[in-house]
Protein backbone atom coordinates (compact mmCIF):
# COMPACT_ATOMS: atom_id res chain seq x y z
CA UNK A 1 0.00 0.00 0.00
CA UNK A 2 2.98 2.18 -0.39
CA UNK A 3 1.99 5.64 -2.03
CA UNK A 4 -1.88 5.24 -0.60
CA UNK A 5 -3.54 7.21 1.62
CA UNK A 6 -7.47 7.45 3.01
CA UNK A 7 -8.64 10.77 3.75
CA UNK A 8 -10.73 10.96 6.46
CA UNK A 9 -12.44 14.60 7.19
CA UNK A 10 -14.23 16.43 9.83
CA UNK A 11 -17.36 15.71 7.65
CA UNK A 12 -16.70 11.58 7.97
CA UNK A 13 -16.47 11.85 3.88
CA UNK A 14 -13.98 9.35 3.13
CA UNK A 15 -12.08 8.62 -0.49
CA UNK A 16 -11.30 5.63 -1.41
CA UNK A 17 -8.92 4.51 -4.08
CA UNK A 18 -9.71 2.92 -6.62
CA UNK A 19 -8.13 -0.60 -6.63
CA UNK A 20 -9.91 -0.34 -2.72
CA UNK A 21 -12.99 0.00 -4.23
CA UNK A 22 -12.24 -2.75 -6.74
CA UNK A 23 -11.33 -4.62 -4.06
CA UNK A 24 -14.38 -4.28 -2.08
CA UNK A 25 -16.62 -4.63 -4.60
CA UNK A 26 -18.77 -1.85 -4.04
CA UNK A 27 -20.78 0.70 -6.17
CA UNK A 28 -21.32 4.11 -6.97
CA UNK A 29 -24.76 4.81 -4.13
CA UNK A 30 -23.83 1.66 -1.79
CA UNK A 31 -24.23 1.96 1.58
CA UNK A 32 -21.27 0.65 3.91
CA UNK A 33 -20.68 0.21 7.59
CA UNK A 34 -17.35 1.18 9.26
CA UNK A 35 -15.36 -0.15 11.68
CA UNK A 36 -12.54 0.37 13.64
CA UNK A 37 -10.51 -2.49 14.81
CA UNK A 38 -6.50 -3.16 15.69
CA UNK A 39 -6.05 0.24 14.40
CA UNK A 40 -7.35 -0.70 10.62
CA UNK A 41 -10.81 0.86 9.48
CA UNK A 42 -12.86 -1.88 8.09
CA UNK A 43 -15.23 -1.25 5.74
CA UNK A 44 -18.13 -3.64 4.75
CA UNK A 45 -20.76 -3.47 1.93
CA UNK A 46 -24.55 -3.57 3.85
CA UNK A 47 -26.71 -6.04 2.02
CA UNK A 48 -28.92 -5.03 -0.29
CA UNK A 49 -31.87 -6.52 -1.57
CA UNK A 50 -31.17 -5.56 -4.87
CA UNK A 51 -27.84 -6.65 -5.14
CA UNK A 52 -27.76 -10.28 -3.13
CA UNK A 53 -24.51 -11.37 -5.14
CA UNK A 54 -21.90 -9.37 -4.84
CA UNK A 55 -21.55 -8.87 -0.78
CA UNK A 56 -17.48 -9.05 0.60
CA UNK A 57 -15.92 -7.77 2.99
CA UNK A 58 -12.31 -6.17 3.03
CA UNK A 59 -10.03 -4.13 5.60
CA UNK A 60 -8.72 -0.84 4.18
CA UNK A 61 -5.33 -1.70 5.25
CA UNK A 62 -5.23 -5.37 4.00
CA UNK A 63 -3.89 -6.93 0.98
CA UNK A 64 -6.85 -8.03 -2.08
CA UNK A 65 -6.34 -11.95 -0.48
CA UNK A 66 -7.99 -11.00 2.94
CA UNK A 67 -11.35 -10.20 1.68
CA UNK A 68 -13.59 -12.42 3.22
CA UNK A 69 -16.88 -12.92 1.41
CA UNK A 70 -20.37 -13.88 3.61
CA UNK A 71 -23.05 -15.06 1.70
CA UNK A 72 -26.16 -16.42 2.68
CA UNK A 73 -26.51 -20.16 3.79
CA UNK A 74 -28.61 -21.80 1.23
CA UNK A 75 -28.78 -23.36 -2.02
CA UNK A 76 -24.93 -24.03 -1.75
CA UNK A 77 -24.78 -27.29 -3.71
CA UNK A 78 -20.83 -26.73 -4.49
CA UNK A 79 -18.39 -27.34 -2.04
CA UNK A 80 -14.42 -25.95 -3.30
CA UNK A 81 -11.40 -27.20 -1.86
CA UNK A 82 -8.31 -24.62 -2.13
CA UNK A 83 -6.67 -25.89 0.65
CA UNK A 84 -4.05 -28.45 -0.59
CA UNK A 85 -5.32 -29.97 -4.15
CA UNK A 86 -8.28 -27.84 -5.59
CA UNK A 87 -11.26 -29.98 -6.09
CA UNK A 88 -14.77 -28.58 -6.64
CA UNK A 89 -17.75 -31.00 -6.08
CA UNK A 90 -21.80 -30.60 -6.61
CA UNK A 91 -23.63 -32.14 -4.16
CA UNK A 92 -20.82 -34.75 -3.54
CA UNK A 93 -20.04 -35.42 -7.13
CA UNK A 94 -16.42 -34.60 -8.81
CA UNK A 95 -16.31 -31.59 -11.12
CA UNK A 96 -14.17 -32.16 -13.69
CA UNK A 97 -12.32 -29.25 -15.41
CA UNK A 98 -10.54 -30.09 -18.55
CA UNK A 99 -9.36 -26.30 -19.42
CA UNK A 100 -6.98 -25.55 -16.45
CA UNK A 101 -7.17 -21.60 -17.27
CA UNK A 102 -10.46 -22.24 -15.91
CA UNK A 103 -9.45 -23.64 -12.83
CA UNK A 104 -6.82 -20.48 -12.50
CA UNK A 105 -9.68 -18.30 -13.15
CA UNK A 106 -11.49 -19.59 -9.98
CA UNK A 107 -9.04 -20.21 -8.09
CA UNK A 108 -8.44 -16.03 -8.54
CA UNK A 109 -11.46 -15.61 -7.56
CA UNK A 110 -11.65 -17.44 -4.35
CA UNK A 111 -8.83 -16.21 -3.40
CA UNK A 112 -10.53 -12.52 -3.45
CA UNK A 113 -13.60 -13.20 -2.10
CA UNK A 114 -15.72 -14.40 -5.06
CA UNK A 115 -15.08 -10.94 -7.09
CA UNK A 116 -15.99 -9.15 -8.67
CA UNK A 117 -12.90 -8.49 -10.70
CA UNK A 118 -12.69 -6.09 -13.59
CA UNK A 119 -11.89 -8.30 -16.92
CA UNK A 120 -9.50 -6.14 -17.62
CA UNK A 121 -7.36 -6.79 -14.73
CA UNK A 122 -8.00 -10.52 -14.79
CA UNK A 123 -6.98 -10.81 -18.69
CA UNK A 124 -3.50 -9.49 -17.48
CA UNK A 125 -3.31 -11.55 -14.25
CA UNK A 126 -4.10 -14.39 -15.71
CA UNK A 127 -1.82 -14.08 -19.33
CA UNK A 128 0.49 -11.61 -18.30
CA UNK A 129 2.67 -11.94 -21.43
CA UNK A 130 0.11 -12.18 -23.83
CA UNK A 131 -1.18 -9.26 -25.86
CA UNK A 132 -3.73 -7.29 -24.01
CA UNK A 133 -6.26 -8.26 -26.90
CA UNK A 134 -5.64 -12.15 -26.86
CA UNK A 135 -5.80 -12.09 -23.17
CA UNK A 136 -8.82 -10.70 -23.25
CA UNK A 137 -10.50 -13.02 -26.32
CA UNK A 138 -8.78 -15.87 -23.97
CA UNK A 139 -10.72 -14.86 -20.67
CA UNK A 140 -14.51 -14.82 -22.56
CA UNK A 141 -13.57 -17.91 -23.89
CA UNK A 142 -12.53 -19.43 -20.19
CA UNK A 143 -15.66 -18.26 -19.11
CA UNK A 144 -17.67 -19.04 -21.65
CA UNK A 145 -16.12 -22.55 -21.11
CA UNK A 146 -17.44 -22.33 -17.46
CA UNK A 147 -21.26 -21.00 -18.49
CA UNK A 148 -21.46 -24.19 -20.75
CA UNK A 149 -19.91 -26.99 -18.35
CA UNK A 150 -23.25 -28.73 -17.34
CA UNK A 151 -23.59 -30.71 -13.88
CA UNK A 152 -26.88 -32.36 -14.95
CA UNK A 153 -29.47 -29.43 -15.51
CA UNK A 154 -27.08 -26.77 -13.24
CA UNK A 155 -23.71 -25.06 -14.94
CA UNK A 156 -20.81 -23.49 -12.96
CA UNK A 157 -21.91 -20.43 -10.87
CA UNK A 158 -19.87 -17.86 -12.35
CA UNK A 159 -21.12 -14.46 -13.85
CA UNK A 160 -19.64 -11.95 -16.36
CA UNK A 161 -21.54 -8.86 -16.69
CA UNK A 162 -20.83 -5.10 -16.47
CA UNK A 163 -17.28 -5.60 -17.63
CA UNK A 164 -16.73 -7.69 -14.31
CA UNK A 165 -16.42 -11.47 -13.35
CA UNK A 166 -17.53 -13.03 -9.81
CA UNK A 167 -18.83 -16.12 -9.01
CA UNK A 168 -22.30 -16.63 -7.11
CA UNK A 169 -21.39 -17.62 -3.65
CA UNK A 170 -24.71 -18.02 -2.76
CA UNK A 171 -24.52 -21.54 -4.47
CA UNK A 172 -21.22 -22.89 -3.30
CA UNK A 173 -18.91 -22.95 0.38
CA UNK A 174 -14.97 -22.79 0.28
CA UNK A 175 -12.86 -23.85 2.65
CA UNK A 176 -10.67 -20.22 2.16
CA UNK A 177 -13.88 -18.38 3.43
CA UNK A 178 -14.72 -20.69 6.11
CA UNK A 179 -11.02 -20.44 7.32
CA UNK A 180 -11.12 -16.52 7.13
CA UNK A 181 -14.21 -16.17 9.11
CA UNK A 182 -12.83 -18.40 11.96
CA UNK A 183 -9.67 -16.71 11.68
CA UNK A 184 -11.42 -13.42 12.57
CA UNK A 185 -12.92 -14.75 15.73
CA UNK A 186 -9.78 -13.72 17.46
CA UNK A 187 -8.14 -16.02 19.97
CA UNK A 188 -11.50 -18.01 20.62
CA UNK A 189 -9.75 -21.60 20.92
CA UNK A 190 -13.08 -23.52 19.57
CA UNK A 191 -13.05 -21.48 16.22
CA UNK A 192 -9.13 -21.39 15.27
CA UNK A 193 -9.06 -25.33 16.10
CA UNK A 194 -11.81 -25.31 13.47
CA UNK A 195 -10.36 -23.34 11.57
CA UNK A 196 -6.54 -25.29 11.58
CA UNK A 197 -8.36 -28.47 10.33
CA UNK A 198 -9.07 -26.94 7.48
CA UNK A 199 -5.88 -26.05 6.44
CA UNK A 200 -4.94 -29.49 4.37
CA UNK A 201 -1.47 -27.47 3.34
CA UNK A 202 -0.81 -24.59 1.43
CA UNK A 203 -3.30 -23.49 -0.40
CA UNK A 204 -3.11 -24.63 -4.36
CA UNK A 205 -0.36 -26.59 -3.52
CA UNK A 206 -0.40 -28.74 -6.73
CA UNK A 207 -0.70 -25.36 -8.58
CA UNK A 208 2.03 -22.69 -10.06
CA UNK A 209 0.55 -19.86 -10.83
CA UNK A 210 2.53 -16.98 -11.27
CA UNK A 211 0.12 -14.61 -8.44
CA UNK A 212 -0.22 -17.68 -6.00
CA UNK A 213 2.90 -16.68 -3.88
CA UNK A 214 1.08 -13.69 -1.14
CA UNK A 215 -1.90 -15.37 -0.89
CA UNK A 216 0.03 -18.83 0.06
CA UNK A 217 1.75 -16.28 2.60
CA UNK A 218 -1.10 -15.35 4.04
CA UNK A 219 -2.89 -18.45 4.40
CA UNK A 220 0.46 -20.46 5.97
CA UNK A 221 0.48 -17.34 8.42
CA UNK A 222 -2.31 -17.50 9.66
CA UNK A 223 -2.09 -21.08 10.27
CA UNK A 224 1.18 -21.08 11.89
CA UNK A 225 -0.42 -17.89 14.08
CA UNK A 226 -3.38 -20.55 15.54
CA UNK A 227 -1.62 -23.29 15.82
CA UNK A 228 0.68 -21.29 17.80
CA UNK A 229 -2.20 -20.04 19.98
CA UNK A 230 -3.67 -23.49 20.81
CA UNK A 231 -0.49 -24.87 21.62
CA UNK A 232 -0.13 -22.49 24.21
CA UNK A 233 -3.70 -21.97 25.17
CA UNK A 234 -4.06 -26.21 25.67
CA UNK A 235 -0.63 -26.19 27.84
CA UNK A 236 -1.82 -23.88 30.03
CA UNK A 237 -4.77 -25.52 30.91
CA UNK A 238 -2.69 -28.27 31.71
CA UNK A 239 -4.14 -30.20 28.40
CA UNK A 240 -0.61 -31.68 27.01
CA UNK A 241 -2.02 -34.32 24.66
CA UNK A 242 -4.26 -31.65 22.76
CA UNK A 243 -1.66 -29.34 22.48
CA UNK A 244 1.31 -31.89 21.17
CA UNK A 245 -1.65 -32.53 18.49
CA UNK A 246 -1.38 -29.23 17.33
CA UNK A 247 2.45 -28.85 17.31
CA UNK A 248 2.65 -32.22 14.96
CA UNK A 249 0.29 -30.05 13.02
CA UNK A 250 2.13 -27.25 13.08
CA UNK A 251 5.46 -29.35 12.64
CA UNK A 252 3.81 -31.11 9.57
Amino acid sequence: MNQKSIVIYKTWQINIPEDFIMQLGIQEGNTLSCLLEDNEIRLRPEKSDKDPIKYSTASATSLPHTTVSKHPTFQREFRIQCFGNMSVSRNGEQVIFQNKKAKELIAYLLCNGGGPIKNTALAEILWPDTPFTNAMDSLYKVNRYLRNLRMGEESFPIIMEHGEIYLDCRRLCCDLHEFEELYQQREHAEAWGAAVELYRGSVFYDEYYDWIAPYEAYYDIRFLEMTGFLITYYEQAGNRETADYYRLKQDR
